[in-house]
């Protein structure tokens, strides 16, 4: 891709091209912190989300997300990466504790 972050390209634009490069994927700048987002296809698990200050780096990330051999999420199960998908009380959702 020849998408760079020169100032006469606008986030829509650039946006434009990397929804068509990757449409799986979802992409979006962010405004407030000025940074590229995406969130990969269901397939991957929702641990690979990326953050990058460029569309260069943006790209880079995918790319080497897209080369790593996919490792299959499966819903209902403890998440990735935990013994036994426990979560402290206070990172429960609609849990408040003073």
């Amino acid at each position: 891709m020849s998408a760079d972050d020169s100032p006469d390209q606008t986030p829509f634009s650039l946006l434009a091209v990397l929804a068509a490069r990757y449409p799986e994927w979802t992409i979006w700048f962010g405004e407030a912190t000025g940074h590229w987002w995406a969130l990969p296809p269901h397939d991957r698990g929702p641990g690979e989300f990326i953050e990058a200050p460029t569309v260069k780096e943006l790209v880079e990330s995918i790319e080497a997300l897209k080369a790593r051999p996919r490792i299959p999420y499966q819903t209902g199960g403890p998440p990735p990466g935990t013994a036994s998908g426990r979560l402290p009380a206070a990172s429960r959702p609609g849990r408040s504790f003073r």
